[in-house]
């Protein structure tokens, strides 16, 4: 019988299973390393059966709790869930599984894998880990494609080099509205740590990399851990916040082989983004654009609507920012006010309600919002959404070469 079995739950609303979850595969490093046997079973792609196992991990977003709950009764070992809904809505678990592990999770798996006294049945803490580098790297050997030909490109823009998923820091410090980040500060693995990560997965001939950090210009060695991915001679793409963007730190990424940085613009609305408490305005991501593009690296806008103080003014602005940035790339996302955010908790302060109490449908890639801006109808909401949506695909903001 198998000591652990970690469950990949289904994610029925997205568009694609190109990303494994690196969660899930370092809680497998870990159990595995103490020497006990450990599974992933990945659901994403079909009903399969699980094997039999003394224990089963359930790590969870809010839209998978109710199929956790729901496999949590079928199963005949003790179960665990963990991950970001049970870390920030801990009651909502609580009787539906014989563990719920709130934060991060390496270390109470292994205490319940192990029985020890500390793993009793109930609501465990996870303390944060401090220093990263004693967990072993994930444990993709667990999964059966650990790379993705369409990480690189991205959603909707075809297939490229096989890439790997990996982390530098875990954690953000800010304090955006619609965030329900459990960890309000940044820990830090050491750049050696990265590097040899980087370099196991180079000896299977990977020589993309997407990191996934929040803010991967947060890394307190930053410059140290450029110079150190440059002798490497690899390609990779980031994520950070538009504030942080320096003329230095952007000429850093493109030496060390970034082509593309994603980033939250959110909105192109000062007021949207000063009462969604995004601490950034649309100057400064006007100059992170630019600063970027003038070190040769791709930009992607990341927006967001539905977001509290939108209105049809809010999208013409977004449209504008487009046509005047001229970003390479995009994505878009419908607002869900994911529990432990701030918007969640004091949904009035924010002059919106939420209307949808199937977890489920809490997806932040649908056709329907789970909440209404007072005021205002979902379907003038999505109309919206439709609009932004539909102009993006249709590139009428690229200027045409000469």
């Amino acid at each position: 019988m198998i000591d652990l079995v970690l469950v990949q739950l289904p994610n029925p609303a997205l568009a694609s299973q190109m990303y494994n979850s690196l969660g899930i595969m370092y809680l497998a490093s870990v159990v595995e390393q103490a020497g006990y046997s450990v599974e992933i079973a990945d659901l994403r792609h079909g009903d399969m059966e699980l094997p039999e196992a003394k224990f089963y991990g359930f790590s969870c977003t809010t839209p998978e709790i109710n199929d956790a709950k729901k496999l949590a009764k079928q199963v005949k070992g003790k179960t665990i869930v963990g991950g970001a809904h049970p870390s920030l809505l801990p009651e909502d678990c609580v009787g539906g599984f014989d563990y719920v592990v709130v934060g991060e999770g390496e270390y109470p798996i292994l205490e319940i894998v192990e029985c020890t006294p500390e793993a009793r049945d109930g609501l465990i803490y996870g303390s944060r880990i401090k220093n990263i580098d004693k967990i072993p790297y994930p444990a993709r050997h667990k999964v059966k494609n650990p790379y993705n030909d369409q990480i690189f490109e991205g959603e909707r823009y075809g297939k490229g080099a096989l890439t790997a998923t990996l982390i530098a820091t875990r954690g953000c410090p800010y304090n955006c509205a619609f965030c329900g980040n459990i960890y309000r500060s940044i820990t830090s693995r050491s750049v050696e740590n990265i590097i040899g990560e980087m370099k196991g997965i180079m000896a299977d001939g990977v020589t993309h990399f997407k990191f996934m950090d929040d803010c991967f210009t947060l890394h307190p060695q930053f410059e140290k851990l450029c110079v150190a991915i440059e002798k490497l001679h690899i390609s990779y793409i980031a994520h950070t916040r538009s504030d942080l963007m320096t003329r230095e730190k952007a000429w850093l990424m493109a030496y060390s082989g970034c082509v593309q940085s994603g980033l939250g613009i959110e909105s192109a609305d000062d007021y949207v983004l000063k009462l969604n408490n995004k601490g950034e305005s649309t100057e400064d991501h006007l100059r992170a654009i630019r600063m970027l593009k003038e070190a040769g690296i791709h930009t992607k806008p990341y927006w967001m609507t539905g977001l509290p103080g939108e209105t049809d003014k809010t999208i013409e602005l977004n449209k504008q920012f487009m046509v005047d940035t001229q970003p390479d790339k995009w994505t878009i996302s419908t607002f869900t006010p994911y529990p432990g955010c701030n918007i969640y908790n004091n949904p009035k302060d924010y002059g919106i309600e939420i209307t949808e109490p199937d977890w489920s449908k809490w997806w932040n890639y649908v056709d329907k919002y789970n909440h209404v801006i007072i005021g205002q109808t979902q379907e003038e909401m999505y109309a919206r959404y439709e609009d932004f949506f539909q102009w993006l695909k249709g590139e009428k903001w690229k200027r045409k070469p000469h």
